[in-house]
């Protein structure tokens, strides 16, 4: 189980959000389920951890303010090593495209 099932879960977060707070998390956080849009994912959960971080149960309590700032660099961290990986990525796949579609004379790119 993941830190941020586990956090939830322990805290009662969701249990204790009014309910349109509840479905807005709630959403956010199906909406950042692991798909094979990284780049997608990772900006859904930018928007659950400012969503999270906004409410006055996070701002109002030491303890997980701290937890949710540490997920947030955790999580900037990850969207910097994501944008290397898709750079290489891009650079890999545009190598091999190459060798499999040369460019011919009079092509357009």
């Amino acid at each position: 189980m993941s830190d941020w099932f586990s956090v939830l879960k322990a805290a009662g977060l969701v249990e204790k959000l009014d309910k349109k707070q509840k479905k807005k998390i709630k959403k956010l956080l199906q909406a950042a389920q692991p798909t094979e849009f990284m780049g997608q994912e990772i900006t859904q959960l930018s928007d659950l951890v400012t969503e999270m971080k906004s409410l006055d149960l996070i701002k109002n309590d030491k303890v997980m303010r701290k937890k949710f700032e540490k997920f947030d660099e955790n999580n900037l961290e990850l969207v910097a090593s994501a944008s290397e990986l898709r750079k290489g990525y891009e650079i890999l796949y545009n190598q091999i495209r190459g060798i499999i579609y040369p460019k011919k004379k009079g092509d357009l790119k």
